[in-house]
């Protein structure tokens, strides 16, 4: 939604209480008991003119032109201040030919000020038609730690499909000297269209709830859809030196032309898709941010406690492909006063009945175990007959039958009896075993 020009004249003069875009859009992460979500100044509706020459004052409240530093941008890439602008209601982060040379000029806007976690936050964005990045991130100071709520490469090139129809959604740690860089290289990383096809013809709201420095939660269209926790997904070689995601970030949007690609084979933009309008803008409606804060208010509508438990071994029904000699997928076993469930190899899944009292959004909480790495859950919702993926939650090494909790993300559910699948999603034959899981607020 974008405000009227008359709307856009008393803007100048609102005040907290007028309506933004994401007003009536619920933030789909869990704030935690006893919290709420308190909205971050550093969030815009966009709803104000900033030329792509001079900008305006209300731009320059919270943004500035260009990188955070005065890097340039990557491979053909160099960050142009004109490229930038907002315009009908909307940030327009465009990308041309540097006249004479095969440099691209891209648009790129950094935020004045750092944040930090526990932060969600969550932007609504239509991506170019090219074969660059639009990105979407967070990055401290020093170039260290680095957030990506989004990077997508949007091209109708048929050469270009797979990207075209999948968002990357990741996270980087470094070490400069000598150069080191981790970022999770799972299966996960890459989210498909559950719908099929492209997203480029879309708007698509996509946020990241940076919880604390070892976990954080993706979320797309209002779906949770991928959760890293801990040291082996967040930085399994130490180059943060135990700290994790901890410092603070400046928020980012940029274009960017990416040299890996070129060695994967995908060509730069031409000049013909660069000077093309409908093909080089990426652009943003909104982008917001919140912090949990305490709920003062207390005792109203979906307040109270709520924990829905499932032992593990209560299913009913398994499946997959390895039954490990076993007379079903799954099996059951006790290990000193726990029943779990174990021979969960890839692909298997186990289906349980679970009825919820309130329509709202559920914590889901794993009591797990696994001694490999490369293990996956996944949390998947039978929806009208067809199984809704909901959350993807990476399973950390920590040994056979040592059952630890594991948060596997938040789910939305209405009041009612619903039809769950946990389902083994890793790269590795074996999976993990299961005591139980639990949703609550």
């Amino acid at each position: 939604m974008k405000t009227t020009q008359c709307a856009l004249a008393a803007l100048v003069f609102s005040t907290p209480l007028m309506a933004a875009d994401w007003d009536g859009t619920p933030v789909p992460a869990d704030a935690g008991p006893g919290n709420t979500w308190e909205l971050h100044p550093l969030s815009d509706d966009f709803n104000y003119s900033a030329p792509a020459s001079g900008k305006s004052a209300t731009f320059f409240e919270r943004w500035s032109e260009g990188f955070i530093n005065p890097w340039l941008g990557p491979g053909e890439t160099e960050y142009y201040g004109p490229n930038s602008s907002v315009e009908s209601g909307n940030l327009v982060i465009k990308a041309s030919r540097k006249a004479g040379t095969t440099k691209i000029h891209a648009g790129a806007i950094h935020s004045n000020e750092s944040v930090t976690y526990p932060l969600y936050m969550e932007a609504r964005v239509q991506v170019t038609n090219l074969t660059m990045a639009n990105a979407f991130w967070l990055l401290s100071s020093d170039s260290t730690q680095e957030i990506d709520v989004l990077e997508s490469y949007g091209s109708d090139r048929p050469s270009e499909t797979w990207f075209d129809e999948r968002l990357h959604l990741s996270h980087h740690v470094f070490i400069r000297e000598p150069f080191q860089d981790y970022q999770p290289k799972d299966d996960g990383s890459w989210y498909p269209n559950p719908n099929g096809g492209t997203w480029r013809d879309q708007w698509i709201r996509i946020g990241t709830y940076w919880v604390d420095p070892w976990t954080l939660e993706y979320y797309v269209n209002g779906e949770h859809v991928r959760t890293v926790t801990g040291p082996s997904m967040i930085d399994p070689y130490g180059y943060t030196g135990g700290t994790g995601l901890s410092k603070p970030m400046q928020v980012i949007f940029d274009a960017e032309h990416q040299p890996w690609r070129d060695t994967q084979g995908t060509a730069p933009p031409t000049d013909e898709e660069l000077a093309d309008p409908s093909r080089n803008k990426f652009l943003v409606d909104w982008v917001r941010f919140y912090k949990p804060v305490p709920d003062t208010n207390g005792g109203g509508p979906g307040n109270g406690s709520i924990s829905v438990e499932k032992e593990a071994e209560d299913f009913d029904n398994v499946g997959g492909y390895f039954s490990d000699g076993q007379s079903q997928a799954i099996s059951t076993y006790t290990t000193g006063a726990t029943t779990a469930i174990n021979y969960v190899n890839r692909e298997d899944y186990a289906d349980y009945t679970v009825t919820v009292p309130e329509d709202r959004i559920y914590n889901i909480t794993y009591n797990i175990s696994s001694g490999i790495t490369g293990g996956r859950i996944d949390f998947l919702v039978n929806e009208s007959g067809t199984w809704s993926n909901k959350t993807q939650t990476a399973v950390p090494n920590a040994g056979w039958n040592n059952f630890q909790p594991l948060s596997g993300g938040t789910v939305y559910l209405e009041a009612g009896t619903h039809t769950v699948r946990l389902y083994g999603a890793g790269t590795h034959d074996w999976q993990w075993n299961l005591d139980k899981f639990t949703l609550s607020n």
